[in-house]
């Protein structure tokens, strides 16, 4: 019999649901497993990333920060060292060049904020994009232009709903990046008149967003036949899909611009260091990687091991084989 088909039919199993609650109430009662579990995750996701010194590389076990340091400072050069070829070589002021975008991009008390310069990167080409598309689906019902358009442009449903998602997504972020709780965007160096303007476009953002994903339900509520249609109807959603939603495009476009400019700078010195080396950014990417790996696989162990161990160990428990003084002592011990 192959896995697979022992898995089906252990899913047809008339007592499956019983054996699924009995072993979900075993995850769930041995607070031990779980407690460690979730100690485990957030040790994890607290440690320094890759390109900050970490204190204890090996907690967690398993997780190879110390081999991916040495990987990140394999292709570093000592300053000393980096002068003097620069002073000697050709390429002396394209490599001060480089050294100064990674400089300015990639910092070492914010590792990751140049993820969160290419995501507003992808972000405003998207918005550019459904701006384009809206506008061009405008032109053509008001006969301004052919409706032969190239098939990018015919795609209005990809810019009515991921429009609408994508910028509530950029208005909320923006926002929690303006509270000071996000770490993907530099915002200390400015000045409050800017943060305030700032706020007050991801505010308008949001709520537009919102606007239009409410329209959104009500048109397809509408199409099932649950609401009826009427002229003030059509005329508010209308609006909405096609006038408000263009209009919030631009806002998150105009959210995302200035740090879009430092993605695009991240993307040219991403591709302009594969001449030079991609060790540091394959470490990175590989630390980032590795830790959602971690998490669920450590996961899936805890879910399916802990009721095999949980149960003898009950059993071991119950009929007093299993000294809980020791273990007191034990946890005592490890405690100090």
């Amino acid at each position: 019999m192959s896995t697979l088909q022992f898995l089906y039919n252990l899913v047809n199993w008339q007592y499956f649901g019983v054996l699924a609650i009995i072993w979900i109430i075993a995850d769930l009662v041995w607070v031990k497993r779980w407690k460690s579990l979730i100690l485990r995750i957030g040790t994890l996701i607290t440690k320094p990333w890759i390109f900050k010194k970490d204190k204890n590389p090996d907690v967690p076990p398993l997780y190879p920060r110390e081999f991916l340091e040495q990987l990140a400072l394999n292709s570093k050069r000592d300053k000393a060292t980096a002068e003097s070829e620069d002073s000697l070589s050709s390429t002396g002021s394209f490599t001060k060049w480089l050294n100064a975008l990674r400089e300015r991009m990639f910092d070492v008390e914010n590792p990751v904020r140049p993820l969160g310069y290419a995501l507003a990167l992808a972000f405003f080409l998207f918005f550019l994009l459904a701006d384009t598309i809206i506008v061009a689906a405008t032109l053509v019902l008001l006969g301004v232009i052919s409706p032969d358009l190239p098939s990018v442009l015919e795609r209005l449903e990809l810019a009515i709903v991921g429009g609408a998602l994508l910028s509530a997504v950029v208005g909320v972020w923006m926002l929690v990046e303006l509270a000071g709780k996000g770490e993907l965007i530099n915002i200390e160096q400015m000045t409050p008149g800017q943060k305030r303007i700032l706020r007050t476009v991801a505010a308008l953002t949001t709520l537009f967003a919102a606007a239009v994903l409410i329209a959104l339900a009500f048109q397809r509520l509408i199409l099932l036949g649950v609401l009826e249609s009427s002229s003030t109807t059509e005329i508010i959603l209308s609006f909405i899909l096609y006038g408000l939603l263009a209009i919030n495009n631009t806002f998150g476009a105009a959210l995302t611009f200035s740090p879009a400019a430092s993605g695009f700078i991240v993307v040219l010195y991403l591709f302009a260091v594969v001449f030079i080396g991609l060790l540091p950014v394959l470490a990175f990417l590989a630390d980032v990687a590795w830790r959602f790996a971690y998490i669920a696989v450590d996961i899936v162990i805890w879910v399916l091991f802990t009721p095999i161990i949980a149960i003898p160990y009950g059993f071991g428990k119950v009929f007093g084989l299993i000294d809980s003084s020791n273990e007191k002592n034990k946890e005592k011990d490890s405690e100090e």
